[in-house]
């Protein structure tokens, strides 16, 4: 059962990252970052999801205040997502001149992801090229995984699994093939 909408601000990401790991039965609606500078969208419904982006990532995370919308939940379940597994996605689209033409892959990469679980950061500060951070939760079914594979070579620009480490690293990274797709706006 969800209920009411709350908001709740925080004057920079070490106080959000600390508020959400103190909490529990709550979904995310929103989180903002408060800018006149960058204009940055997080999508992330987990706060445990948020807090391992945020602790392997903290670059995507710029610091200052934050906007939290949230609802509280009743009657969670335990929450069995292993969040140490995620793969790390980075993605773009640009707009070319005086064109209805878009270069990259985050369209129909958002769109792809639709049945897997995922977050993403999406920057449009620049609107002639909005690029896009994105953590994917690996699926446990292998065929699952590999049609995530073939997703992310097809339009990420680069994407990185978890090497068994606990960390993603430019070790075990690929390049994708989606700075060659060519999407009418």
């Amino acid at each position: 059962m969800v209920r009411a909408m709350a908001e709740k601000k925080f004057l920079n990401r070490d106080y959000l990252r600390k508020w959400l790991i103190s909490t529990s039965a709550i979904v995310l609606t929103s989180v903002s970052f408060l800018s006149d500078v960058q204009d940055l969208e997080f999508q992330f419904t987990s706060p445990k999801a948020l807090v391992a982006v945020m602790e392997g990532a903290p670059s995507y995370f710029p610091d200052g205040e934050y906007l939290i919308t949230y609802s509280n939940r009743s009657g969670l379940d335990t929450d069995d997502i292993d969040y140490s597994k995620m793969a790390m996605v980075v993605s773009f689209e640009a707009k070319l001149a005086r064109q209805d033409t878009l270069i990259g892959g985050l369209r129909p990469l958002l769109e792809c992801l639709g049945d897997y679980k995922y977050c993403c950061t999406i920057d449009r500060t620049d609107t002639a090229c909005i690029t896009a951070g994105i953590w994917v939760v690996e699926p446990n079914n292998f065929a699952e995984l590999e049609k995530l594979k073939r997703i992310l070579k097809e339009y990420s620009v680069l994407y990185a699994f978890n090497d068994g480490s606990g960390f993603v690293t430019l070790n075990n990274a690929r390049m994708g093939n989606g700075v060659r797709k060519l999407v009418k706006s």
